[in-house]
């Protein structure tokens, strides 16, 4: 498994405003798309900075642009003002269940 690791900047009413948006909006559409297993948005409100995190079955699901989302997520970023600063991907190597319910 891969996790594609992506951050933003932006005023925190951008951040949240691309964040909400990304939940309505581009998750629906990530759930058919090939390799996608799913995703982690991590807010640091004061300062403006927001870490994304996209899980997949594969590296080249991953980096797909068109397979993996890559032009709606730059679409919400630029509709709500935030600035994309830094995209890496990682291999995942160790996981544990994350009880996480409370925050879909």
């Amino acid at each position: 498994m891969y996790a594609r690791v992506t951050t933003f900047e932006g005023t925190p009413e951008d951040i949240e405003a691309g964040v909400r948006v990304y939940r309505e909006d581009v998750i629906p559409w990530l759930r058919d798309a090939e390799g996608f297993r799913g995703w982690i948005v991590l807010l640091d409100r004061e300062a403006g900075r927001s870490i994304g995190l996209t899980f997949w079955t594969s590296a080249e699901a991953a980096l797909n642009r068109e397979q993996s989302g890559a032009a709606l997520r730059d679409e919400v970023a630029e509709a709500v003002g935030a600035t994309m600063r830094s995209l890496e991907l990682y291999e995942v190597v160790a996981a544990d269940e994350l009880a996480l319910d409370e925050l879909r």
